[in-house]
């Protein structure tokens, strides 16, 4: 059977009802299984035309790997991350760069939530000096955070649900935003600059998008800026956060904790120095991996790229690159 199109998944599955609607505008759907390489991607796609890439993970796609195939018109990613797409070479090409929209928005919050209490209560010293044998009752303290300020840095699809569940709970919020006015004030407080953000909040919290301008945008200096016994929390890219200035910042009791979900170099190295900061609660980068949340993941993205191939209604708020789309 002949297929009108082909989609390149950069992974070895996607959600059933995601495969349909592929299927259903008669394309052919291939997975990619083991270690997803630029120079895989490039070979697969030298080797029959392809006009879509459905990218889970973070496969570097450059401009070499785009140029291998002139067919292809966009990259949907299975989530909201696209640092590892080059824009630039991809609006020249005039391919569609999209992301999933809200599809992990309310599972990625769930987390940022989650490890803000995990650390205020100190949920996992606890369970494991319990386990241990240890009975730690009366000299027991914990945090509540009704009441307490959390600072948001960027105010995506992420952050606004965030919020929500912040206010929800009792706390205070302020955001600050990639452009001024960009913070619903029926959400959060919009913070006039980072550097007041950080003063102001017990915890600090990122969703900001990594590009040359935030890396490391969490440094000594503004560590040093946040609140004495104030928490970091990382749900966003590990590169936003100099992971050494934080090691310090925990080391030196500045920080009551972080709780981080990324790192800068991903998986790593059992040595790493950040994995020895006391107070630090690290999950494997899974906000986003909730059965519920890979399903919506996989649907927007078989969406978008169904929506590209059949040239009936593109979601131009899921389009990165609207240039791609001018005449």
């Amino acid at each position: 059977m002949s297929h009108p199109f082909r989609v390149l998944v950069t992974g070895d599955s996607l959600a059933p009802e995601a495969v349909k609607i592929l299927s259903d505008i008669g394309a052919n759907v291939v997975l990619m299984q083991g270690t997803v390489t630029p120079e895989r991607i490039a070979e697969e796609m030298a080797n029959a035309a392809t006009q879509a890439v459905l990218m889970r993970g973070n496969p570097v796609m450059s401009a070499d790997v785009m140029a291998t195939n002139p067919h292809l018109r966009v990259i949907a990613k299975h989530g909201a991350g696209i640092d590892s797409v080059d824009l630039d070479a991809a609006t020249h090409q005039r391919v569609l760069v999209m992301v999933a929209g809200d599809a992990n928005a309310p599972a990625v919050a769930e987390h940022t939530i989650a490890l803000i209490l995990a650390l205020g209560r100190d949920i996992v010293g606890l369970n494991a000096r319990t386990h241990s044998g240890a009975w730690v009752r009366a000299s027991y303290r914990g945090r509540e955070i009704r009441g307490r300020t959390i600072g948001l840095i960027g105010f995506g699809r992420i952050a606004r649900h965030v919020a929500r569940a912040a206010s929800a709970l009792g706390m205070n919020v302020v955001a600050l935003g990639r452009d001024k006015g960009r913070v619903d004030p029926a959400l959060a407080a919009e913070a006039s600059d980072l550097e007041s953000l950080l003063a102001a909040s017990d915890i600090v919290s990122l969703h900001a998008p990594l590009t040359e301008a935030t890396r490391r945008m969490i440094n000594a200096t503004r560590l040093g800026a946040m609140k004495q016994d104030s928490i970091l929390i990382n749900t966003a890219r590990g590169a936003l956060v100099d992971e050494d200035a934080l090691l310090a910042a925990l080391q030196s009791g500045h920080l009551a904790g972080a709780g981080l979900d990324t790192l800068a170099e991903e998986p790593p190295a059992k040595d790493r120095p950040i994995l020895q900061a006391p107070n630090l609660i690290v999950t494997p980068h899974i906000a986003a991996q909730t059965g519920a949340a890979i399903t919506r993941m996989g649907i927007e993205a078989a969406r978008n790229i169904a929506a590209v191939l059949t040239g009936s209604g593109i979601d131009r708020a899921n389009v990165v690159n609207p240039a791609a789309l001018d005449p």
